[in-house]
């Protein structure tokens, strides 16, 4: 699902998918100000991207770093250990990105940021990595837009192994203040894969997410159409519920 990145996601995805598009609204690199670090730390009980798990249904810890400054340019890393094969030792992730940020008024506030994506530490790590290139767009505090792109996004086949395929995938994030710090949140996705044996998806979203800053702690259920299974077998998100807490630096 959502890097956070959502999803990740975006800039700094500490979930992803719908869960993740949540640093859609709140995180720091739409900020245009003085120059700025920042970062975050957070742990979730299981690491989605767009409804499929990275960490093979197991806890994942997180980390991000990024600089936005004054013109808007966009960097940063993020970092996260994962498991995409149950039977391969646990491994890490690391993402980079490079982008620009800008606002249209005081309401809209977008962004584009190129991501590579890699694992380092696996056997097959270099089959695994892939580029994506991603446009976020925040109205207010309420709605995100997220659109992504990628020429070689890793999957495989029983006939020919891990091969890289295009893919594209458009994700629609709300949240609404509820009492307080508490938010109702939700989101709606779909993603498709290109190549020989093209397949699609929709996942979605609804949860809370409560602010307590500088920590935020999230609770979602996720769910998964059949068509995820199809591309990704058990790892796919069937009625899973997703916990987390970040800590923002």
């Amino acid at each position: 699902m959502l890097k956070r990145g959502t999803g990740s996601r975006a800039a700094a995805r500490v979930l992803a998918g719908c869960v993740a598009s949540l640093g859609l609204l709140l995180e720091t690199p739409f900020c245009l100000g003085d120059d700025l670090w920042g970062g975050s730390l957070g742990l979730t009980n299981d690491y989605l991207v767009r409804g499929i798990s990275r960490s093979n249904d197991q806890a994942a810890l997180q980390l991000d770093l990024h600089y936005v400054n004054t013109s808007g340019f966009v960097a940063g890393i993020f970092v996260s250990n994962t498991q995409i094969d149950p039977y391969e030792p646990k491994d890490v992730m690391i993402s980079g990105f490079i982008g620009f940020a800008w606002t249209a008024g005081d309401d809209w506030r977008s962004r584009i940021l190129a991501n590579y994506y890699s694992y380092p530490w696996n056997a097959l790590g270099s089959k695994y990595n892939y580029d994506e290139l991603d446009l976020d767009v925040a109205y207010q505090d309420w709605l995100g837009l997220s659109l992504s792109y990628s020429t070689n996004s890793p999957r495989y086949l029983y006939d020919r192994g891990l091969v890289g395929e295009p893919t594209e995938s458009a994700e629609v994030d709300l949240q609404q203040p509820v009492f307080g710090k508490l938010f109702a949140t939700g989101g709606v996705g779909y993603y498709y894969m290109q190549g020989p044996e093209a397949a699609g998806y929709a996942y979605w979203s609804v949860g809370a997410a409560y602010t307590l800053a500088p920590v935020n702690l999230t609770l979602s259920y996720v769910e998964t159409t059949a068509g995820a299974k199809t591309l990704f077998y058990n790892a796919a998100a069937t009625g899973r519920w997703v916990g987390t807490i970040i800590w923002r630096f």
